[in-house]
């Protein structure tokens, strides 16, 4: 693939599936390749905030809108400022706008209709890949790792808000583009397979698109948009 067309990639899936897992094994097959970053600098700012210790969770103390409009900003910028002198890389999230929306309940009222717009400007990850895993088995993990929310729920709160969770993602995940289901109960070496085949499936039908375009424009110029262009790419004054 070539620098001028990136891929967007993000992982998405209730808490427990397995996304961080996933992109660090993502970054390992891709980085030499295209230089992959995940990203997800709010969330440990949310926690210097306000979170004391591990019984605390920022999500019981920020409200909602809040953090799906800071989530919505931190896309945004991270898409402008993560072009380097080699280009724009490809770019790898943990998490996407379906998360916040699960996560964080909708926008207030009164600004949703220009923050709703916000979120259509956003470029659609190709692909967006689904962690789907029964609540229970996300359930299980997080006891076994130790997860710090194990700690902050008692264990018949947290079955209910994984199941809460996994109801919210299938209602948002089957109005998102651009979905690779993937069955988070495998293996991690099958599940890393399937993702990176994913992707490169993704670029190998880019590539073919572009060869196809160049060979009917005159002069074969490369016209064709940019994936990650929008309104962050035209200069503004202060």
């Amino acid at each position: 693939m070539s620098r001028k067309d990136p891929l967007l990639v993000a992982v998405e899936g209730v808490d427990g599936a397995g996304k961080t897992t996933l992109i660090r094994g993502l970054e390992t097959v891709l980085r030499p390749l295209r230089g992959t970053r995940p990203a997800r600098v709010c969330v440990e700012i949310f926690r210097a905030i306000a979170e004391p210790d591990d019984t605390v969770l920022h999500q019981a103390v920020i409200p909602g809108p809040v953090r799906r409009l800071a989530h919505l900003i931190e896309l945004s910028a991270q898409l402008r400022y993560r072009t380097g002198p080699d280009g724009r890389p490809d770019l790898l999230f943990d998490r996407w706008i379906q998360s916040s929306e699960v996560h964080c309940g909708p926008y207030g009222e009164q600004h949703r209709p220009w923050l709703e717009h916000m979120e259509d400007l956003l470029p659609r990850p190709d692909p967006l890949l689904w962690l789907r895993v029964p609540p229970s088995l996300a359930y299980e993990r997080m006891v076994a790792r130790g997860d710090r929310r194990t700690r902050a729920f008692t264990p018949a709160a947290l079955r209910a808000h994984l199941v809460e969770q996994a109801d919210g993602y299938e209602k948002i995940m089957a109005q998102a583009d651009n979905v690779v289901e993937l069955d988070g109960t495998q293996s991690r070496e099958r599940l890393l397979e399937q993702a990176a085949s994913a992707i490169e499936a993704v670029a190998a039908r880019r590539e073919q698109a572009a060869r196809r375009g160049q060979t009917t424009r005159a002069g074969g110029a490369d016209t064709a948009p940019n994936v990650l262009q929008g309104p962050w790419d035209v200069p503004h004054g202060p």
